[in-house]
């Protein structure tokens, strides 16, 4: 088994050292273990015997054991499918294999993605979002911003106690009055790392606010107040920045909080639904039925 697959699978117990030293790891996975037991030290903001102690605890020797091992993943890596597709990303795309290669890009993105949180960091987050002590709040930037939009939306229909941290900044300020430890924020924050996003998140952060930090590999600056660091890869075909990885990882966490609030939530839901239901906003009747078929469109407005 690969070590990364260890350090996500639950199978291997972990310090609160050593998910630090399992964090910068997978956040550069493998480049991070292939250096100095130093540099892995330096990365991960612990010292140089916390590291020989991780990797011990993973079953090896000493450092040198570790670094062997990574290096047999690098060389069955290369001849696999998605090394083909890491070395070809920087080549230009045929317009008729777009489509194709943006979708196989994606594909190869989502299996590194699955290897890159530990499993503690991630039951730590889905804990922390339904802890109904906790009051939630959903920040992101210009792009990432749709993502916290989308958390909030399945969130806040299974629990109370959900917002949407406003884009007006001055309403964004005079929020923060009300932040305090009760509070988690949950933030989405990729390269290029965004100023409000950054402000508002450190002055909550600073008021005793808890902070699930959403980001990239080479990590928001906000990585300094988050309780939990979910990292993602950004880098596709295209020129823009990806986000088909964090969006599997929202999605992985809508699902741990259905689960988790399964035995509360339902009679939340079906008052929503009730109260849509008196209010007109969805139709749920099947359309080929031509007696309960909605009206088209020009009926209804549209």
């Amino acid at each position: 088994m690969a070590i990364r697959d260890r350090l996500t699978d639950g199978s291997v117990q972990l310090t609160p050292s050593d998910l630090k030293v399992a964090r910068a790891l997978l956040a550069d996975y493998p480049a991070a273990g292939l250096n100095t037991v130093a540099h892995l030290a330096a990365l991960a903001g612990v010292s140089g015997p916390t590291v020989v102690r991780f990797v011990s605890r993973l079953g090896f020797d000493g450092f040198p054991d570790f670094q062997k091992a990574l290096l047999g993943e690098v060389q069955a890596r290369m001849n696999s499918p998605l090394a083909m597709i890491d070395a070809g990303k920087a080549a230009a795309v045929p317009q008729e294999q777009i489509y194709q290669e943006v979708i196989r890009s994606c594909a190869a993105l989502l299996e590194t993605t699955a290897g890159m949180v530990p499993a503690a960091d991630f039951d730590t987050a889905a804990r922390l979002v339904t802890d109904p002590a906790l009051r939630l709040h959903f920040i992101g930037g210009r792009f990432s911003g749709y993502l916290a939009g989308m958390l909030w939306q399945h969130l806040h229909q299974l629990r109370a106690d959900c917002r949407v941290v406003s884009g007006n900044r001055p309403d964004r300020v005079d929020s923060l009055i009300d932040i305090g430890r009760r509070d988690l924020i949950v933030a989405f924050d990729y390269r290029r790392y965004q100023t409000d996003t950054i402000q508002f998140v450190t002055a909550a952060a600073e008021r005793g606010a808890q902070v699930i930090l959403f980001t990239d590999p080479w990590a928001s600056p906000l990585v300094a107040h988050a309780k939990v660091v979910v990292t993602a890869p950004v880098e596709g075909p295209s020129p823009f920045d990806t986000m088909v990885p964090a969006l599997a990882q929202v999605e992985a966490l809508i699902a741990a909080v259905t689960t988790r609030l399964s035995a509360t939530s339902r009679a939340r839901i079906a008052e929503i639904e009730a109260l849509r239901g008196l209010s007109g906003i969805t139709e749920d009747r099947p359309a080929d039925d031509p007696k309960t078929a909605p009206p088209n469109a020009a009926q209804a407005g549209d």
